[in-house]
């Protein structure tokens, strides 16, 4: 049985390996929280497949039993959610950095992965839920394009460069 690697040891070496987290409740704000729950939503896949199997989360996304039960179409699906958790990833690596307009970015992103889950469901799965996916991700990622996690009138930060 194939078994992912421990990818969730990744995502807490790279919180805890971020500078300055100490005064996290002086720059916690409830803008913050798009940002917190894409980093954090889209890690959930590293700790519900070993606990629930990847037929449940394919059909938790939406796919019908007739594709999850599938044994070969779980190695295109680990493959798909291994850059999902890219993405994670980065997002907790520049939210804890305190790159808000990073953060941002990888928000308005969101709007491609809805109209993707809308195309792949659509085509394939719940239509209902497919909708339900792009009318979401569009209003989910208009957040980062008027840059919420920034805040009003912060301008993006220049990256720092050695």
């Amino acid at each position: 049985a194939y078994h992912p690697p421990p990818l969730y040891l990744i995502n807490l070496l790279v919180t805890l390996s971020t500078r300055d987290i100490s005064n996290m409740n002086e720059r916690f704000s409830i803008r913050h929280i798009p940002a917190l729950y894409f980093a954090f939503a889209n890690s959930m896949s590293l700790v519900m497949t070993p606990l629930y199997g990847i037929r449940a989360i394919m059909e938790l996304y939406g796919l019908p039993s007739h594709i999850s039960t599938i044994p070969e179409t779980w190695p295109v699906w680990e493959a798909g959610q291994g850059r999902t958790i890219l993405l994670s990833l980065l997002m907790h690596y520049f939210y804890w950095r305190g790159q808000y307009a990073e953060c941002d970015t990888l928000v308005m992103g969101v709007a491609f992965l809805g109209i993707n889950d809308y195309l792949v469901l659509r085509a394939h799965g719940n239509s209902l839920w497919a909708w339900t996916r792009i009318v979401l991700s569009i209003a989910y990622a208009s957040t980062g394009y008027f840059g919420l996690t920034q805040g009003r009138g912060v301008r993006a930060k220049p990256t720092k460069t050695k």
